[in-house]
């Protein structure tokens, strides 16, 4: 489609494009032309999509967007579809390349694109392509790789839906493997992949994982390869360190980024999304994105919904909930073993309405939906289906960025400690399918209870000699001294005798610990009047299934210690 003359143009055409990268691969992308005429004088903005991992680009669609006038490219990324290569997982040498090769081409030859002044970029960066970006999961991943890699600075506004801050959390909490998840993203990339004939994970991403799942844990280089994939390296700006693991070396891990202090994000419009009930990328790295982005001055809000990643593994059919698919994250059409996911929503407010509504405010120039207002202020945290609450991001409940106990007004601590011991390892393993300890942590009032933040707990994990600490330096792959348990919020309705962990949601605890700091994962939960609170702990979770101590000299640890709370409304 070409503007060279003053024909008209219909537009509306979809049409695939097919490019060489820098490492010798096929690019693949779709073009999808706006709908009811192209508009050469006043140009058109342009999205970018991307799909969730395993998936591919789309082909048709996007109506809403091209009948507002945007122009779209939905791509395949390396690896996927029919974007030839091995999938390297958002590698700024690699996908990043890709990436601005894409921006480069739609510049060179879709000559109805808009452009405008951009004060806030230097003067040969200005009159600058508008453009924005859409995707869920590994379709938000790119979008902020993108922005940080882009030279030309062309992202004005991006949505990134349910992805990571920091893959070393994602993959790997409390230095334990997600083993369930990580599992079934090896699935869902190698089908995605090879099902099209491309080569699968990269061989590095193979490798980490094979020592991750030989020595139960990742290795140190590996790690440093998922950080130079995450935000939290530019948010950070703390180098990549170089690796003492020689077996990883070979496979180049990114020697540009060694010993390198990271270029920050530029500023920029970004409308957060993230899931309550995502077990892969939770609240946490999206509130740390939060964090990161907002300080640098752009427009940036904080929505949650009910949906997210749900870990898809097999269990019985009476256990299994309905299949859940985000249509905008790509996700693998799974059932999951975790309760099924809710709506697409905060509250009232629609998220693909919001989506697209932010889009248009920001490279349209048209006004915000009411729904907006006060977002500038405050998070929407999803409390459940039709149900929210709005929380003053000044003072939101989240420890510090370096760490911490959780302080602040609307924060309660309680005492916790276990009466019998809790069974860890092989222990935990054999005994599976025990309820978890449960240690009473109060009971809401008359009327109710709101739970939203980021809750801490600060914990002793002693042995049943009494041991809080090794009195030995351990070598980091040995399975001395080194229990492990799960831990996290569960409610009870009075009168029930079961205990319900909050959305799922659990975190490692790795080795013996003397009042050790741990971040819980974040929590927004309406509780009846009546309903019981309590710190749950698991010496075996399944969201963890080949992860667990293999310490037998450690069979059984006691636990105590506080948890801090953040109690937005009601009391316990």
């Amino acid at each position: 489609m070409s503007c060279a003359d003053d024909t008209p143009r219909d537009g509306g055409r979809s049409y695939p494009v097919m490019l060489t990268s820098a490492s010798g691969e096929t690019i693949a992308f779709q073009v999808l032309e706006p709908i009811g005429g192209i508009d050469c004088k006043q140009g058109h903005p342009l999205v970018l999509h991307g799909h969730g991992f395993g998936g591919s680009r789309n082909t048709e669609g996007f109506e809403n967007y091209r009948e507002a006038g945007f122009a779209v490219i939905s791509i395949d990324q390396r690896g996927f579809g029919e974007s030839t290569g091995t999938v390297r997982v958002m590698d700024p040498e690699f996908e990043g390349r890709d990436l601005i090769q894409i921006l480069d081409w739609a510049e060179e030859n879709l000559d109805y694109l808009q452009y405008r002044q951009e004060p806030d970029l230097p003067r040969e960066l200005s009159p600058n392509l508008v453009a924005g970006a859409i995707g869920g999961s590994y379709g938000g991943g790119f979008q902020l790789l993108l922005h940080g890699q882009d030279p030309r600075q062309r992202l004005d506004a991006l949505v990134p839906d349910i992805t990571w801050h920091d893959l070393r959390y994602s993959l790997n909490p409390g230095n334990v493997i997600k083993t369930g998840w990580d599992l079934a993203l090896v699935a869902g990339g190698e089908t995605g992949s090879t099902g099209n004939g491309n080569g699968g994970l990269d061989p590095i991403i193979r490798e980490i994982l094979a020592q991750g799942a030989t020595l139960n844990r990742f290795p140190e280089a590996g790690l440093d390869f998922f950080y130079y994939h995450s935000p939290a390296y530019r948010c950070t700006g703390e180098p990549v360190s170089v690796s003492e693991t020689p077996d990883l070396l070979n496979y180049q891990i990114n020697p540009p980024a060694f010993d390198v202090e990271p270029t920050p994000y530029p500023k920029v419009d970004v409308l957060l999304t993230q899931g309550m009930k995502d077990t892969l990328f939770n609240f946490n790295e999206a509130w740390r994105n939060f964090e990161c982005l907002k300080a640098l001055g752009g427009d940036v809000r904080l929505l949650t919904h009910q949906s997210g990643h749900i870990l898809p593994v097999e269990a019985p059919d009476e256990l299994q909930p309905a299949d859940y698919v985000d249509p905008t994250a790509g996700l693998l059409e799974i059932p999951g073993f975790q309760g099924a996911a809710g709506q697409f929503a905060c509250g009232d407010i629609s998220i693909s309405d919001a989506t697209l509504n932010w889009l248009e405010h920001h490279l349209q120039g048209k006004p915000l939906a009411g729904y907006f207002e006060g977002t500038d202020s405050k998070v929407c945290l999803s409390l459940a289906d039709g149900e929210s609450v709005m929380v003053p991001m000044d003072d939101f409940p989240a420890p510090d960025l370096e760490g911490g106990v959780l302080r602040g007004a609307t924060v309660v601590e309680r005492s916790v400690a276990t009466e019998l011991p809790v069974a860890s390892g092989y222990e935990a393993v054999a005994t599976a399918t025990q309820p978890p300890a449960a240690l009473v942590l109060g009971q809401a009032g008359e009327s109710g209870a709101t739970l939203g933040g980021i809750p801490t707990a600060t914990l002793t994990v002693s042995d049943l000699a009494g041991r809080s600490t090794c009195e030995v330096e351990l070598d980091p792959y040995a399975a001395v001294c080194d229990p492990m348990v799960f831990v996290g919020l569960g409610k009870r309705a009075g009168g029930e005798s079961r205990w319900q962990l909050i959305d799922d949601q659990i975190k490692p605890v790795r080795g013996l610990k003397d009042r050790e700091v741990i971040e819980l994962v974040g929590v927004a939960e309406a509780l009846a009047p009546g309903d019981e609170l309590a710190l749950l702990i698991y010496g075996f979770h399944p969201q963890y299934p080949a992860s667990w101590s293999r310490d037998a000299l450690v069979p059984f640890v006691n636990v105590e210690g506080t948890v801090q709370l953040p109690v937005l409304q009601g009391a316990l």
